[in-house]
């Protein structure tokens, strides 16, 4: 009876604490309290937590960009600091610190349809990050980031939470099976860039630099080797 009980307060007891006893508060308070507070109430080098969805919290954290390596850094995707079970058990304790918590529920990305996806990315995402997902300046030291290490699953979390200057697209906006083709025509670029089909096909990439850079590039080649011809025709006229 007293096991029965003890379990059944445990199971009532808020997320925030129960993390306590599993070392996510320590987590937080070394990684996380010195910009954002050690109740996630924000603080002049970074910004509150108070209602963030759990999308955002897990797409920060699993794609690198925090902890931040310091204050008015870029926020660019790296190697995550932390193990899966952690930023699962980090994204939980924040969305607790909340008294009415944003919402907790994380997106559920399955196989995708990257035909339509492309289309879909041409209409909602190339405009910052461009036709082959390479990434862009959108103005304001903001960069929309290249996606070539984006996983389908941060893919739907960026897409469904908006981190940054990104927009957030709802379900109105797009559809689950929207965030489906989207982030499977991601993948399809980032492994099939060579492919018939895929966005280097016909020949080099030159990085994606689009139709003016790619044009001085030919100019450039071919009016070198045009010289070259015209040079090699004057020899041979004289040796002649």
């Amino acid at each position: 009876m007293k096991v029965a009980v003890a379990l059944g307060l445990i199971a009532l007891a808020p997320v925030s604490a129960r993390a306590a006893g599993n070392g996510t508060a320590a987590l937080y308070a070394t990684h996380c309290a010195s910009c954002h507070g050690s109740r996630g109430q924000g603080s002049p080098s970074g910004p509150s937590l108070i209602g963030k969805s759990a999308a955002l919290v897990h797409f920060m954290l699993d794609s690198g960009r925090m902890p931040a390596p310091g204050p008015d850094v870029n926020e660019i995707p790296r190697e995550p600091v932390f193990t899966y079970a952690e930023i699962d058990r980090l994204t939980r304790y924040v969305v607790a610190l909340s008294p009415h918590p944003g919402d907790a529920a994380l997106p559920i990305v399955t196989s995708g349809n990257p035909a339509r996806g492309r289309k879909l990315f041409v209409e909602n995402c190339a405009q910052c990050h461009g036709a082959a997902g390479d990434g862009a300046s959108v103005g304001s030291d903001n960069v929309a980031p290249n996606l070539a290490t984006a996983t389908v699953f941060q893919i739907g979390e960026a897409i469904r939470s908006g981190p940054g200057v990104m927009p957030r697209f709802g379900r109105d906006v797009l559809s689950d099976r929207d965030v489906d083709d989207i982030a499977y025509y991601v993948n399809f670029i980032e492994t099939h860039a060579a492919s018939p089909n895929g966005p280097n096909a016909g020949g080099f990439s030159l990085a994606h630099a689009g139709p003016v850079g790619e044009g001085f590039v030919a100019w450039l080649f071919g009016i070198g080797a045009l010289v070259l011809f015209v040079r090699a025709i004057g020899t041979a006229g004289k040796d002649a």
